[in-house]
């Protein structure tokens, strides 16, 4: 009994003591609470202001950076800035032996990636050194901003850092799942997408992720999202989920456009092919869409010196033509208002009075030109663009270009009616004024007559905003989109996706990577330029899918490596993605690409049969000169295909017709399978039935329709030939049927010039082999 009791006394004590210490430990930090701010409070504060100098000094460098690659004098396009492993084309047995000439010979045997370099970490300004080191420091104490700059400078080489994936993709996880920041996640899920660096390529992991980045109102991931779902990537195809993520994503394009100054900002410009720069996805003249080399930039200065030498001298079209380049901008030389205002008032100072009249003995020509100019320069001062907004000043000019006709300023001054700009409001005058416009097709006249005569006449307001929409104006898809969405079925659902897919890709100054993609390509940063064509192919862009699968094709072929990827058979996987997605979007050469990756195993297994499908596919939709080649060659050694002498002359000649590119190839093919016919044949093999090189020349039906035509007028005259009339009209016949005949023999001339130049070849490979024989 007194041991329980005096344990319980030592329990009493013991009490106290813990009671008395928390006490002391609560004064303590009230008295520390009112000598200074919280601990927490006051290092975020620290941390926040440390992060923001040592991001001024990041930003500074990368811009100091970008403008010397940028003035640097002949900087090439992306896509030749490698060096060709000119020995990757022979064969293996000689590779090795050509590669190390090449290493003696001073030209290396590797093949540099681009003219972009980030410098050595030795090599940074001080300031750039302890900048970097500040935001690396911060993002590992949690700073949610300094791990955004962190995982950009991991994952682009940013600031002159190096690039390093892993790193940036543990950074946005951290962030992703730590904080929940809609960036960092959907990064996460474009990493899971891809593959790219060491991370799982996982569908379900990349639409959760995405999901959830979409759920806080990222664009980008509404976008992916939307896109996935029309196309059933990862997911059940679902065309009311894809009509919904379009539309949210629509509704932010058009709501930033119509905040802008009058009639609406400008568009986005001009998306960057960058198979432009080399003429195709092949090469020039390889197909019908890629027969010239697109304009470079020691041509385009060419002709900007020689339009601005015709305006010196005076010219209204040259004047005309620099306005329009300098006010919508051009892939070598942006936007410059101040510029084309100068142009727009040389017009107007020569072509006007001073009250606004057009002067005497002015051409047609000029007055169309004075019309033009009259309304650019209203429009001009009603945006503020070039000069301050003046509302009276544009009106006057607004009119001015009206009297003459003018489709733009008629819609124009009509939006000034109906806003009451300058003049009361006058839905009536608005409305007349917009009918002038749609009727000289201008595509806001349009849309505005449509909108103003939606209730009272809605099938004229509906083929008013179909025209303006086939010429690819965004507001007409957005209202054309709405008034589907509305309607009930699959093909109105899909009709309003098209639509919204359009103006989410058209109007996207919020959420479009390309403009950043084009820019790294510009200055030559591969890495860069890849990843931003990547997010952009995800998001359904057709000329990124493109972009993308040209840069992942170009790394694995000529480079074999990259720090994006963990392996050549990643890129060549990626790339098959892209060039796929990209031919399911029509676009060109892409299908011809499928078909060589499954030719030569490529991302995927080797596949013959999937080739010649893909080539099949392209040959018939593009008709592709180069894919009805391969499918001969394939029909001519049975490759993929049965082996059938007959079908792959028929596409060799298709691509004989389809191209003039490929002539020599052609008939040298021609003269080869000639040979091989011929041995086929000697050798008893199975070569088909009827000659293969003089055969009678197919007959179409409408030749059979002319031939029964005239054997008909034949009989008409034998029977009425001592009638007058049916002489005259059998005559006449006849002179039909002789120029039809003419035409078949000018066809069967040709046919035979065929032949003759295919024999020709023959000749020549025998006469070759026979030279080169070993004279015994």
């Amino acid at each position: 009994m007194h041991i329980a009791f005096g344990l319980c006394i030592w329990l009493l004590v013991v009490a106290n003591v813990v009671a008395a210490g928390k006490d002391a430990a609560q004064e303590l930090a009230a008295a520390d609470t009112t000598r200074s701010p919280a601990p927490v409070e006051h290092t975020s504060e620290l941390m926040q202001g440390e992060f923001e100098a040592a991001w001024s000094v990041l930003q500074r460098y990368e811009t100091r950076l970008h403008g010397r690659l940028e003035a640097q004098p002949g900087r090439q396009s992306i896509l030749k800035a490698g060096q060709r492993d000119v020995a990757a084309v022979l064969p293996a047995a000689m590779r090795r032996i050509v590669r190390k000439a090449q290493g003696w010979l001073g030209g290396g045997g590797g093949a540099s990636d681009s003219v972009y370099r980030r410098p050595d970490w030795a090599a940074l300004p001080r300031d750039v050194q302890k900048a970097q080191a500040a935001v690396r420091r911060l993002a590992d104490a949690g700073v949610e901003d300094a791990q955004l700059v962190a995982a950009e400078m991991a994952l682009y080489g940013r600031h002159g850092a190096a690039v390093d994936v892993d790193a940036a993709f543990a950074q946005y996880r951290r962030l992703a799942d730590g904080g929940g920041n809609a960036t960092a996640q959907y990064m996460v899920g474009f990493f899971h997408t891809t593959g790219l660096g060491g991370a799982a390529q996982r569908n379900d992991l990349a639409l959760v992720y995405t999901a959830l980045a979409a759920m806080q109102g990222h664009t980008a991931a509404e976008a992916t999202l939307a896109f996935r779902a029309v196309s059933g990537l990862g997911t059940a195809a679902d065309c009311g989920d894809a009509l919904d993520k379009y539309q949210a994503v629509a509704r932010k394009a058009v709501a930033h456009y119509v905040s802008g100054p009058p009639l609406g900002r400008h568009l986005p410009g001009y998306r960057v092919r960058l198979s432009d720069d080399i003429g195709g996805a092949y090469g020039v003249r390889t197909g019908p869409h890629s027969m010239h080399k697109a304009v470079d930039r020691a041509t385009f200065d060419e002709l900007l010196e020689y339009h601005q030498y015709n305006a010196r001298g005076g010219s209204v079209k040259a004047h005309l033509t620099l306005v329009d380049l300098f006010y919508h901008g051009h892939r070598f030389a942006p936007r410059d208002y101040g510029a084309a205002l100068r142009h727009v008032r040389a017009i107007v100072d020569r072509l006007f009075t001073r009250s606004r009249e057009l002067r005497a003995g002015v051409t047609q020509a000029e007055a169309t030109a004075a019309a033009q100019a009259a309304g650019m320069l209203g429009i001009m001062s009603w945006r503020g663009e070039g000069t301050p907004p003046d509302t009276a000043d544009a009106f006057r000019w607004l009119t001015a270009g009206a009297a003459l006709g003018h489709a733009t300023s008629l819609n124009a001054l009509g939006l000034m009616y109906r806003n009451g700009v300058e003049v009361p409001r006058s839905a009536e005058r608005a409305t007349e004024l917009f009918r002038q416009a749609a009727a000289k097709q201008h595509q806001g006249g349009q849309v505005n007559f449509a909108l103003a005569v939606l209730d009272s006449q809605p099938d004229i307001a509906l083929a008013s905003l179909r025209a303006a929409a086939d010429n690819g104006h965004v507001l007409a898809h957005f209202y054309l989109a709405g008034i589907h969405a509305a309607a009930r079925g699959e093909a109105a659902c899909r009709m309003a996706v098209a639509s919204y897919k359009f103006v989410a890709e058209r109007a996207d100054w919020l959420h479009s990577p390309v403009p950043a993609a084009a820019a790294a390509a510009a200055r030559g940063d591969t890495e860069a330029a890849t990843i931003e064509y990547m997010r952009a192919a995800e998001m359904g862009y057709d000329v990124a899918q493109l972009n993308a699968a040209l840069l992942l094709d170009h790394v694995a072929r000529r480079v074999g490596s990259s720090p994006l990827f963990a392996s050549r058979a990643a890129i060549e996987r990626q790339a098959l993605v892209y060039w796929t997605r990209a031919a399911n979007q029509n676009v060109p050469d892409a299908r011809t690409k499928q078909g060589d990756a499954y030719f030569y195993g490529r991302g995927a297994a080797r596949s013959h049969e999937r080739a010649a499908a893909a080539y099949t596919l392209a040959a018939k939709s593009e008709a592709s000169a180069l894919a009805m080649w391969n499918l001969g060659w394939m029909h001519e050694h049975g490759v993929g295909v049965k082996r059938d002498f007959h079908l792959a002359k028929r596409w060799y000649d298709m691509s004989l017709e389809a191209s003039d590119s490929g002539r020599l190839a052609a008939h040298a093919s021609l003269a080869r399978l000639c040979l091989r016919y011929l041995w086929a044949w000697a050798t008893g093999q199975d070569v088909g039935d009827g000659p293969l090189f003089f055969a009678p020349r197919p007959v179409s039906r409408e030749e059979e329709e002319r031939v029964a035509n005239a054997n008909a007028n034949a009989d008409a005259r034998h029977a009425n030939r001592y009638d007058n009339d049916a002489w005259e009209h059998a005559a006449a016949a006849d002179a039909d049927t002789d120029t039809d005949a003419g035409a078949d023999a000018e066809s069967e001339s040709d046919a035979g010039g065929s032949m003759g130049e295919s024999v020709f070849f023959i000749a020549f490979l025998v006469g070759a082999a026979w030279m080169f024989l070993p004279l015994r």
